[in-house]
C-alpha cells in the first residue's frame, strides 16, 4: 500500500488551510529561525526573537475561532476540535516559556542559534500528534516530535553528560518508536485500519479480535509507556534529565509529557477502553499494576536523591504513575479526562518553573545542582527562594497552589470511578513526596550557606521564566474556577 492511499491527496478549502496557519507558521518559523541562527556575531539574538514572535503568532492565530465547528482534514488524518485546538494552544504557552528559559542559557552552555528552531519544529509535532486519530500519522508526529528532542539533548557539545544523555534518549525514544510502528502494523493487520475511530468501531463488532490484534496493541502500549516515563519502562530517563542542558530539561519535562500522555489516552479510549470485548481486561489491569509500581518507585527512590534535577526526574516517574491513574479511570466513564489535562497543564507550569530556578544557579557544564549547594539561597535570594518554594509545593499537592486542584480533581474522578485500593496508593505515596520536596526548602531557609555553594548566574531569561510560572501556579492555585470551566468546555 502506498502513501496515496493511506493518506489521499485532497485539495483543501480555504477555512481548512486557515485552521492549519498555526501549523505552518511554526513550520516556517523554524525554517527561519535555522537561517537567521547562522549569523556569526548576532545568531543567537535573532534566533531567539524569530523563534518567540512565531510562537506569539502561532498563539494568536491558535485563538482565532477556538470554539468553532470540528476540521476534519485528509479523511480524519487531522481533527482540529476545540478540544485539540485548546491543548495545542498550552503546548505552544510552554513551548513559548522555554524560549524565555533558554535566551542567555544557550551562551552559558555554548547551545548552538539552532536550538529556538528545533523547539519550534518540536512544538509543531506535538501539535500534529495530539491533532490526529491515525496511527501511522501519530507515529510520523512523534518522530518529528523526537528527532528534534534528540539533537536538543546532545547540543550541549561542551559537557560530556549531554553527548551521554543524548545517546541514551535516542535508544529509547528509537526503541519506542520502533515498537509502536511494528505494533501499528500488526493491528492493521488485525482490523484493516490505522484510524482509532474505525479501529474502534471494529472492535465493538466483533468483540473476539485476534491474537495478532492483542500482540499489536501491546506493544503501542510499551512504546507509550517509554515515551511518558513509568516505571518499568523509565530505564535512562533520569540520567537524561541530569545530562541534558536545564532548558531542555523543562521543556521535555513539560511538552513532551504533555502531548505523549494527550496522544495515550486517546490510543487507549479507542483501543482499550472499548466495552464488551474479550481480552482488553488485561491491558487495563496492566495499566493499573504500572501505575501502582510508578507511584511507588518514583517517590520512594526521589527520597535518596541529593542532586535536584535527579530528584525531579523520579519526581515525575512518580507523577506519571498518578497520571496513570486517572488514564485508568477513563474506563469508569467519569470526568478523568478532564482531571488529566488539568492536572498535565499545571505540573507542566511547576516543573517548567522549577527547571527555570535551577538554571539560574546552575555553573556551566555542570551535570546537576546539588541540595546542598543551594543551602541558605532563601535568604539570600529571597524572590527565586520564594519561587522555587512554590514550584515544590505545587508539586506536593499543597493547598493555595494549582498542584493542589489538579491532585484533588485527579484523585476525586478516581474516587468517584471507583478505583479505591489505588487512590489509597496515591495518596500514601504523595505524603512520601512531601518529605523530599519539604528537605529542598528546609536546605534553602534553615541551613547555612557553604563555601562551595551555588552562585547567581543573572540570566534574565530563567528569571522571567521563572516568574511567570510562579504567578500562574498561584493564579490557578488561588482562583481555579475558569480554569476548570473552560476545561468543562473543552470535554464535552
Amino acid at each position: 500500500m502506498s502513501l496515496v492511499n493511506v493518506f489521499p491527496l485532497q485539495q483543501l478549502k480555504f477555512y481548512e488551510l486557515v485552521s492549519l496557519l498555526p501549523l505552518f507558521i511554526l513550520s516556517f518559523g523554524g525554517l527561519f529561525s535555522l537561517l537567521v541562527g547562522t549569523h556569526k556575531e548576532k545568531g543567537h539574538e535573532l534566533g531567539f526573537l524569530t523563534s518567540f514572535f512565531t510562537l506569539v503568532l502561532a498563539l494568536v492565530f491558535g485563538c482565532n475561532n477556538l470554539f468553532t465547528t470540528d476540521v476534519t482534514l485528509l479523511s480524519g488524518t487531522l481533527v482540529l476540535s476545540p478540544f485539540t485546538k485548546s491543548v495545542s494552544l498550552m503546548v505552544m504557552c510552554f513551548a513559548l516559556v522555554a524560549v524565555v528559559l533558554t535566551y542567555g542559557q544557550d551562551k552559558k552552555e555554548n547551545l548552538l542559534p539552532e536550538i529556538y528552531g528545533l523547539i519550534l519544529f518540536s512544538t509543531a509535532g506535538m501539535i500534529m500528534m495530539m491533532s490526529t486519530t491515525h496511527l501511522l500519522f501519530m507515529f510520523i508526529a512523534l518522530e518529528i516530535m523526537s528527532l528534534a528532542i534528540y539533537v536538543m539533548v546532545s547540543m550541549r557539545r561542551s559537557s560530556r553528560f549531554s553527548a551521554e544523555a543524548g545517546l541514551k534518549y535516542f535508544i529509547l525514544g528509537g526503541l519506542a518508536s520502533a515498537f509502536f510502528l511494528y505494533g501499528s502494523s500488526l493491528v492493521f493487520g488485525a482490523t484493516g485500519s490505522f484510524e482509532l475511530v474505525t479501529i474502534e468501531n471494529y472492535l465493538m463488532a466483533n468483540n473476539n479480535p485476534t491474537f495478532i490484534y492483542f500482540i499489536g496493541l501491546g506493544l503501542i502500549v510499551v512504546a507509550m509507556l517509554f515515551k511518558v516515563g513509568a516505571v518499568p519502562f523509565h530505564g535512562w530517563l533520569p540520567d537524561v534529565y541530569q545530562g541534558a542542558s536545564t532548558n531542555v530539561t523543562g521543556f521535555m519535562g513539560a511538552a513532551v509529557k504533555f502531548t505523549a500522555f494527550v496522544a495515550f489516552a486517546l490510543i487507549a479510549k479507542h483501543m482499550i477502553f472499548v466495552p464488551n470485548v474479550a481480552g482488553l481486561s488485561w491491558f487495563k489491569s496492566f495499566i493499573w499494576l504500572v501505575s501502582a509500581a510508578s507511584m511507588i518507585y518514583g517517590n520512594f527512590v526521589a527520597i535518596s536523591q541529593h542532586e535536584l534535577k535527579r530528584m525531579l526526574a523520579f519526581s515525575t516517574i512518580a507523577h506519571t504513575g498518578y497520571l496513570l491513574l486517572g488514564l485508568y479511570t477513563m474506563n469508569e466513564g467519569t470526568t478523568a479526562s478532564q482531571s488529566i489535562i488539568l492536572y498535565l497543564f499545571f505540573y507542566a507550569l511547576s516543573n517548567l518553573g522549577a527547571f527555570a530556578v535551577i538554571a539560574l544557579f546552575e555553573e556551566k557544564n555542570q551535570k546537576d545542582l546539588t541540595i546542598e549547594q543551594i543551602a541558605g539561597m532563601g535568604m539570600k535570594h529571597p524572590v527565586l527562594g520564594g519561587f522555587l518554594t512554590i514550584f515544590l509545593l505545587s508539586m506536593a499537592g499543597i493547598p493555595l497552589t494549582s498542584g493542589f486542584i489538579g491532585k484533588y480533581g485527579l484523585f476525586s474522578s478516581a474516587v468517584n470511578g471507583g478505583e479505591i485500593p489505588l487512590v489509597v496508593i496515591a495518596v500514601l505515596t504523595s505524603v512520601v513526596s512531601v518529605y523530599y520536596y519539604l528537605r529542598v526548602i528546609v536546605y534553602l531557609y534553615m541551613k547555612e550557606a557553604t563555601a562551595d555553594g551555588a552562585v547567581y548566574q543573572g540570566l534574565k531569561g530563567a528569571a522571567f521564566a521563572a516568574f511567570f510560572s510562579a504567578a500562574a501556579t498561584l493564579q490557578f492555585g488561588l482562583f481555579p474556577k475558569a480554569i476548570i470551566q473552560f476545561v468543562k468546555l473543552l470535554a464535552r
